[in-house]
């Protein structure tokens, strides 16, 4: 049960929710980590008619809760303050079922504590699996207005909610052009890694043991083994999950390989290898110097001529088999 203090604890956050900084963020979802101040968050949210704000806020807690491994329950005070919605909280008093809601918060009865709370119906929610074969990109208009498109060879779940646009990258390369919405916020996850943004537009690599990506307009917020905030023009790899650089990217309003283009600098002939493999009919195996780095620009609408060519390369030697090219490459 919400007791009063959470109660007016959890007013004053809700008064507040929309001037926080990044670290009054933080302090919130700390405070929200503990199911005493979620039900009282929730409860007030309700009151005012604003129950995704709280249920939005509860979800970004747990996230931070399990990066941050913390359920310290932050204080809050506000001494003298008077709150913007008081008004609200006047206007609804004129109504005898209101006046009961509010009046009740602190003391809900045993037959009713339990109750589930209202829950909005769905208008939006949508959940479907996209998916693409070898060398056949494809783009996807998503019911709340986003765009995805997928590489070749790649696959991506929806699950949107009201509250939550969410989706699953599983496999390949997907560039989001996501539509602004500040109450539903946008999450990608790949394996543990989290990738929020309200309304912005980049790319996801996801490889076997790395991840890249890739921010072309707007900020995203990146949860891995630390919280990363990436701008436009910024690009980072996790490897295997974990931080591992940050990196700048050219002013281009797309990623080369939606313009049918590999642009590779510098990168181990593994990761190329499983790139081009995206736009072949068989995947690419690499044997010998795997880690061995190169450098070039590879068509992709025929990649099978651009295997060719990379494996023409002093130290590289191709061979086609039934169900796989394997690609050698010695010293």
């Amino acid at each position: 049960m919400a007791s009063k203090d959470h109660l007016e604890q959890a007013a004053d956050w809700f008064d507040r929710v929309e001037e926080l900084d990044e670290h009054g963020k933080q302090e919130l979802s700390l405070w929200l980590t503990v199911p005493e101040h979620q039900l009282a968050f929730t409860r007030i949210a309700t009151a005012i008619g604003q129950p995704d704000v709280a249920l939005a806020a509860i979800e970004l807690a747990k996230q931070s809760g399990t990066e941050h491994g913390s359920n310290t329950p932050v204080a809050v005070t506000t001494p003298g303050r008077k709150r913007r919605f008081a008004g609200v909280w006047y206007g609804l008093a004129a109504s005898a079922a209101i006046v009961m809601l509010i009046v009740g918060l602190g003391e809900v009865n045993e037959a009713t504590k339990d109750m589930p709370l209202p829950v909005k119906k769905a208008q939006h929610s949508q959940e479907l699996t996209l998916f693409t074969p070898n060398a056949s990109p494809n783009s996807t208009v998503l019911k709340d207005g986003s765009v995805v498109y997928l590489s070749g060879n790649s696959s991506l779940e929806v699950n949107h909610t009201e509250i939550l646009r969410e989706v699953r990258l599983n496999k390949g390369q997907a560039y989001f052009d996501v539509a602004h919405s500040t109450e539903r916020p946008f999450v990608v996850n790949v394996n543990e890694t989290k990738i929020q943004v309200v309304g912005t537009a980049f790319d996801i690599d996801k490889l076997a043991h790395q991840t890249v990506i890739r921010v072309y307009e707007g900020v995203v917020r990146v949860f891995a083994d630390k919280s990363l905030t990436v701008i436009k023009g910024e690009g980072v790899v996790l490897m295997d999950g974990n931080w591992h650089h940050t990196f700048r990217i050219d002013d281009k309003l797309l990623p080369e390989w939606r313009s049918g283009w590999l642009d590779v600098d510098n990168q181990p002939v593994d990761v190329v290898a499983e790139q081009l493999s995206r736009y072949l009919s068989k995947p690419v195996r690499v044997e010998g110097q795997t880690g061995k780095r190169i450098a070039g620009r590879f068509n992709l609408v025929d990649a099978d001529k651009s295997l060719k060519l990379l494996a023409a390369s002093d130290g590289f030697t191709l061979e086609e088999r039934s169900d796989i090219f394997v690609l050698t490459v010695s010293d």
